[in-house]
């Protein structure tokens, strides 16, 4: 259930205590979509909310762009305004009674800025908080053997299951750049992988859906952990 689809009325009457909030941002990725990093998360936090009488707030679509923001169609904002959004967004939280908030982020460059606003937010007004990037759930997951990173096979396999549309035209071969000891900005691919280039014909609906299910359960176990934590504090 997402909050922006239901009446005041009708919260009021379930007495939500639990939210979902993805978090994303807009991000060139190869001949994927820009918004590939706002699927995920969503996709994500959309599944698994009703495993956790859970509600989904409207997803916060702009991010912290770094390396990729001079490509074509990168949007996001600066440091300062999304600390500040979080940060005002997490009050409005504990405002209306929500106490217990999963942060599901579709975008490396948020997470420090999602860490630190969480703690002060956490401190200030004593709320739960839980920060979920799934690339770091995923990365012992040995599912796909290469080609996985910004824009790999890994990524693009969670956006195709979350967005199908998008296999349409992702397609063919793409050099990639292959991060070094260096330091770039910008970065001169938006493909950022463990090869020099990738084939996107690999990329499979089947395997896609296998591998979101796997990231999904193993997210759902930590949940269950954290709050299974939470109730004897």
């Amino acid at each position: 259930m997402q909050l922006q689809t239901i009446s005041y009325f009708k919260l009021k009457e379930l007495n939500i205590k639990r939210v979902f909030l993805p978090v994303g941002t807009i991000e060139a990725h190869g001949p994927a979509p820009l918004g590939t990093d706002n699927f995920i998360p969503f996709k994500l936090s959309e599944e698994l909310a009703s495993d956790f009488s859970a509600i989904v707030l409207p997803i916060v679509s702009y991010g912290i762009n770094k390396t990729i923001d001079y490509y074509c169609g990168s949007m996001g904002i600066s440091e300062k305004t999304f600390k500040l959004l979080i940060y005002d967004i997490l009050s409005s939280c504990y405002k209306n009674g929500f106490d217990e908030i999963f942060i599901f982020n579709g975008h490396s460059g948020n997470t420090n800025a999602l860490k630190e606003v969480s703690f002060k937010a956490h401190k200030k007004f004593k709320l739960k908080i839980a920060i979920i990037d799934w690339w770091e759930v995923a990365k012992d997951i040995d599912y796909f053997k290469e080609n996985k990173g910004h824009a790999g096979i890994d990524e693009l396999s969670m956006l195709i299951y979350a967005y199908p549309k998008a296999l349409n035209d992702i397609k063919g071969i793409y050099r990639s750049y292959k991060p070094s000891s260096l330091i770039v900005y910008p970065n001169p691919r938006s493909i950022l992988i463990d090869n020099n280039q990738i084939d996107y014909s690999v990329l499979d609906l089947e395997k896609a859906k296998e591998f979101f299910r796997m990231i999904k359960e193993r997210i759902k176990h930590y949940i269950n952990e954290v709050l299974e934590g939470w109730k004897e504090i």
